[in-house]
């Protein structure tokens, strides 16, 4: 009864927020002028990597729908969607795809900031299909060598048969795949913490005893550098680097990584509304 009255209360305050705004009320006057100062950047962030946040977008409506179900029946619907050892070895293809865009609530709030944070000036750098590309294969290797874990785990180091059903979905693998391919892009003191960062992941992995989840994530990291050093050395990858080389350049539009117009042209700083999709040049 508690939870239905909340939920009534916040609709009816985002339904007062927006006709607030819509109408220029005064109690939304703050929010209209953050937006008018920063909403031009704002939208410029998600244009800049339409395939992350079209992502975030999936994981936010199927999160809502998965919220919407009782306990038992969502179990038992996630677990269906699981890459464990019996859905990989009679259905691989379909809970590969499929566990990728399940996530609990508590999750989505984590991916929509890191993903935000992180991703997003991958793909900048990348470009969309790259990145797809380094996701799927973080998400596909790390299930894989994963699944391989488990299996031998079972089989040589009896660990309970109930392993072969778990329930294993989420963003974790591809997300960090990709974070460690941005250790390849960023340089000083941003490049040492997300080292630092990932270093802890791939320690606590390999841990035995730390659950086959954060082996996974440690096998993510160990792909991602890896297809990071291909890519790096890559000249059309190359050719997209901005001026930024923090993750606090990679975020602004001043210095954001950007696709030039002319391989061979010598950047210049772009303004924050400037279309994204090229750098304005001059000739060297």
């Amino acid at each position: 009864m508690i939870r239905h009255a909340l939920a009534i209360l916040l609709l009816v305050g985002a339904l007062v927020l927006v006709l607030s705004l819509v109408t220029d009320g005064r109690a939304t006057a703050p929010l209209s002028r953050a937006w008018q100062r920063y909403g031009a950047s704002v939208r410029w962030y998600v244009a800049s990597a339409p395939a992350t946040f079209a992502y975030l977008a999936v994981l936010t409506v199927t999160t809502w729908v998965l919220l919407g179900m009782p306990e038992v029946p969502l179990e038992a619907f996630l677990t269906a969607q699981s890459t464990n050892l019996a859905h990989l070895t009679t259905d691989p293809v379909r809970v590969l795809i499929r566990s990728a865009f399940f996530v609990t609530r508590t999750e989505l709030l984590v991916w929509i900031v890191a993903f935000s944070a992180f991703v997003a000036p991958v793909e900048r750098w990348l470009g969309s299909a790259r990145t797809i590309g380094v996701f799927a294969l973080g998400h596909l290797g790390a299930t894989a060598v994963t699944a391989l874990d488990i299996y031998l785990h079972i089989r040589f180091l009896h660990a309970p048969a109930s392993l072969w059903t778990v329930t294993d979905t989420g963003a974790s693998y591809g997300f960090f795949a990709l974070a460690a391919v941005l250790v390849h892009r960023v340089r000083g003191i941003s490049r040492v913490l997300l080292v630092a960062g990932l270093a802890g992941v791939v320690v606590y992995g390999v841990i035995e005893g730390t659950g086959y989840t954060a082996r996974g994530h440690a096998i993510a990291v160990v792909i991602g550098v890896l297809v990071g050093l291909l890519l790096a050395r890559s000249p059309h990858v190359h050719a997209r680097e901005g001026a930024g080389r923090s993750l606090w350049s990679l975020w602004r539009p001043a210095t954001a990584d950007r696709r030039r117009a002319d391989p061979g042209a010598v950047l210049e700083g772009p303004t924050p509304l400037q279309d994204s999709g090229a750098w304005p040049t001059t000739r060297s």
